[in-house]
């Protein structure tokens, strides 16, 4: 089981060390120990940066997970949504010297698929999943590669997504013959999974890379720039600062571009409900508060703006989140949770 640790350790510090590939408490990662029966995957709120071998994860029984997903049965009527939740909290498994703590939303899928996954809100595939054309750039980028993959519609996170995503494997195995190692969701993100540890970073740089390259932009956006003030911190990053300068950012912006659910959880709703938090004057965007809310909020930022920049940019279509989608997101209990973890 030491060694199941210390690779999860390895895949969310290479995944999470980078801004361009996770923003705050976005994206989630899971290595399985088929002997054990376990899997290992991060707490929901946390950064993936903040696993260690002794903190920020969560063991589950994944075999009880796996058998409610092959097994469930949609001709009764319930609600799979909180049924699905209540089995995946229920198989938390207690790891000596460890807090108990929640399993990631997306325990779900995680546990459908190969050995290691990396699941990531990354900038550059989020290009193709927020734009209108994002399925057929996908298709030009990667239908010659020999990893598989698929494009999913967007779903709600949850059941629904861990549901779809498993029936979309199984047809692409019967039409393929192969296993999709690279799956993109709309206006979500990228998972890459692999049965090999080497593999499932290789990959996930080869996708990564090859549509920074597609677009032609520069390997910088890695970290972003925070400055101290008397009561926070000043936004410094160039995908900010350069957007601020030449458009108005505002709440009403950010309504009218609902990109993805972290945009939702971490900036629609502080601006929401804790305005005090966020401030933009003019040119300058001020977080008032502690460095670590400040850098979530500064990194799902970045990322946002630095998406929709591209995406124009390139004469591409934006694609938004539908009103019931945004309403799913914002009342969705397990959003709420992940918000309200410090």
């Amino acid at each position: 089981m030491q060694q199941t640790i210390r690779d999860l350790v390895d895949i969310s510090t290479y995944a999470g060390c980078r801004a361009d590939y996770t923003q705050g408490g976005g994206g989630n990662t899971s290595v399985k120990n088929d002997k054990e029966g376990v899997m290992l995957i991060k707490a929901s709120g946390y950064r993936l940066k903040d696993i260690t071998e002794n903190n920020a994860f969560v063991a589950v029984n994944r075999k009880k997970i796996y058998d409610y997903y092959k097994s469930v049965d949609l001709t009764v009527k319930k609600d799979y949504e909180k049924e699905s939740a209540d089995i995946a909290k229920s198989s938390v498994i207690a790891v000596s010297g460890m807090p108990v703590l929640r399993p990631s939303v997306e325990v779900g899928f995680h546990a459908i698929l190969k050995k290691y996954v990396i699941h990531t809100h990354s900038v550059y595939a989020n290009i193709l999943t927020c734009s209108k054309e994002g399925e057929k750039i996908a298709e030009e980028l990667f239908g010659g590669k020999d990893y598989g993959y698929i494009f999913l519609p967007y779903i709600n996170p949850g059941f629904e997504l861990t549901l779809a995503m498993k029936n979309k494997i199984n047809d692409y195995i019967a039409e393929k013959g192969k296993y999709p190692e690279i799956i993109f969701m709309k206006n979500h993100g990228l998972v890459v999974c692999s049965d090999y540890l080497d593999r499932v970073k290789a990959l996930n740089t080869d996708v990564n890379e090859t549509i920074r390259i597609r677009f032609g932009l520069a390997d910088d956006f890695h970290e972003v720039i925070l400055n101290k003030t008397e009561d926070g911190f000043v936004s410094d990053t160039n995908s900010v600062t350069d957007f601020v300068r030449d458009n108005t950012l505002d709440k009403a912006f950010l309504d009218k571009y609902p990109l993805y659910p972290d945009q939702l959880v971490y900036l629609n709703n502080i601006l929401a409900h804790s305005p005090q938090t966020l401030s933009i004057n003019g040119d300058k965007v001020v977080y008032h508060t502690d460095i670590k809310q400040a850098t979530t909020l500064e990194e799902t930022l970045a990322a946002y703006l630095f998406v929709i920049k591209t995406i124009k940019d390139n004469g591409l279509t934006v694609q938004t989140m539908s009103e019931k989608e945004v309403d799913f997101i914002n009342n969705w209990e397990a959003e709420k949770y992940r918000r309200s973890v410090k």
